[in-house]
């Protein structure tokens, strides 16, 4: 948790609200669909994008995204298909419009709602909308063109 910039007591926070939410939902563990580890790691990594918002913090560089969502446990395979992919969506996004980049990285590299977004913008929530499911359409699309050429 440290690694994504929380101070100590933040930290703290976050660990005791996770140990909290897994012992609450103890019950709705399903090994089939993870380990007991990862399960924990998501509610803890949960746990810490709601105090990044609720705090008000700014958002992530591009750059800092994926070290910080990565996971810790991959083989050097995968962590070297993880960055290709990564610079691959990073040149995919610069094809965009500057409208459509800007909203995907205010939700995606900054974490902001929707309705942030819009009023950051100083746009229709719709509109906000509309450009996100547009500009994930286009790089869905570029990705599967690539997929076919390979």
């Amino acid at each position: 948790m440290m690694k994504g910039g929380a101070d100590p007591e933040s930290a703290q926070e976050i660990a005791q609200e996770a140990l909290i939410m897994v012992w609450r939902k103890a019950a709705s563990f399903d090994r089939t669909k993870a380990s007991a580890a990862t399960w924990i790691y998501t509610i803890a990594r949960n746990k810490r994008i709601d105090l990044m918002r609720r705090s008000g913090r700014p958002g992530l560089s591009e750059e800092d995204w994926l070290t910080v969502y990565a996971p810790d446990e991959v083989d050097a395979d995968q962590s070297v298909l993880a960055g290709q992919t990564y610079m691959r969506m990073k040149e995919l996004m610069e094809g965009l419009s500057a409208d459509q980049r800007v909203v995907l990285q205010k939700a995606f590299f900054e974490d902001r709602t929707h309705t942030a977004i819009a009023e950051d913008l100083g746009l229709p929530l719709g509109t906000v909308k509309s450009r996100i499911r547009l500009a994930l359409a286009k790089l869905r699309e570029a990705m599967e063109r690539e997929e076919k050429e390979t």
